[in-house]
């Protein structure tokens, strides 16, 4: 098989994920952003000094109820805090490891990781990683729409009637679609991105300012204004005909007046349509109204492993607590 070494990086080589939307700029504008939550590093693995995957990862200290919906249990475990050592990004729904995934590779990852924090866990990996020792939890599906030309011809009547109601229905709204972000809107796209933030049941990473900032140049923005105050937004990165609804943000004061949230996900799709992008990552939660647009829920799995063997049956054991109820995959 060769002899494995490993090279700790800051930053990801410029080709990392060179086919994927969330790829090197990303991970780079992520950086960047002063996202303090997180430490952000990579892994560069090589066999007999040929590079053959680079895996990224981040440390954080994670507070188990910040994964709970709001309730009794997020309150009891919210004092609580595990130093983690996680593969993936904080902030993308899907876990990817560009290269080779096996067995070896994974032990020397884990044996890394493993002398930064006590808790190694995998997060968003839709297929089975080999991995030793580790639990596998059910984590949160994502949304995936398959747009092609013949989309909107492919839902039946009564659907193409409801979308085309719920268009009506802010057709008095003015729409702006921009690459990048102008730079007068920044600070106002930021605003409503922290309404949703704090709407959300459920939270993970915390965007700054400059994380609009930083990611402008490779985006595409959809904005909804009424008269001349900005009260709707997408942010749409797309690479290689696949896109995905990065972040959303809204005035939720107007979001039942105008049905927001569904104008701006078929806004979306338009574009995905006219643009020719073949695959529209939607993301988590909202289940319902993903559904009806047509989208699949790709499952996901979180994989974690502690180095105590006593925590790390008790975690297996409380995994339930993590794992997406029914009412959430409504």
């Amino acid at each position: 098989m060769g002899e494995l070494s490993v090279i700790e990086l800051d930053s990801p080589p410029d080709d990392f994920l060179s086919d994927e939307p969330e790829g090197a700029a990303f991970h780079q504008a992520f950086l960047s952003s002063g996202i303090n939550e997180f430490k952000c590093r990579y892994l560069a693995i090589y066999r007999d000094n040929q590079r053959v995957a680079v895996v990224p990862y981040f440390l954080s200290t994670l507070h188990p109820g910040t994964l709970l919906p709001d309730g009794f249990l997020q309150k009891i475990l919210s004092p609580l805090k595990l130093h983690i050592a996680c593969v993936g990004h904080p902030s993308t729904d899907f876990g990817a490891i560009d290269g080779e995934v096996t067995a070896d590779i994974m032990a020397l990852v884990n044996a890394t990781l493993a002398k930064k924090a006590a808790l190694i866990a995998y997060k968003g990996f839709t297929s089975t990683l080999p991995l030793s020792g580790f639990t596998r939890a059910r984590g949160l599906p994502v949304a995936v729409l398959n747009v092609g030309g013949d989309y909107y011809s492919g839902l039946d009547a009564r659907r193409r009637n409801d979308f085309k109601h719920k268009l009506e229905k802010a057709q008095s709204l003015r729409f702006e679609e921009h690459k990048g972000l102008p730079e007068a809107l920044i600070s106002a796209v930021f605003q409503l991105y922290l309404n949703t933030y704090k709407h959300a049941t459920m939270r993970f990473e915390r965007l700054t300012l400059a994380y609009f900032e930083k990611t402008a140049a490779f985006s595409t923005y959809l904005l909804f204004f009424e008269a001349d105050r900005l009260i709707g937004f997408a942010q749409i990165i797309e690479k290689n005909h696949k896109a995905l609804f990065k972040y959303v943000g809204m005035d939720y004061l107007h979001n039942r007046q105008y049905g927001l949230y569904y104008v701006i996900c078929l806004k979306g799709i338009e574009t995905c349509l006219r643009e020719g992008f073949h695959r529209l990552e939607l993301g988590v939660t909202s289940y319902h109204f993903k559904r009806l647009l047509g989208s699949e829920l790709i499952e996901t799995s979180l994989y974690f492993r502690h180095n105590n063997v006593y925590i790390n049956w008790l975690l297996g054991k409380l995994k339930f607590l993590i794992e997406p109820t029914d009412t959430e995959l409504m």
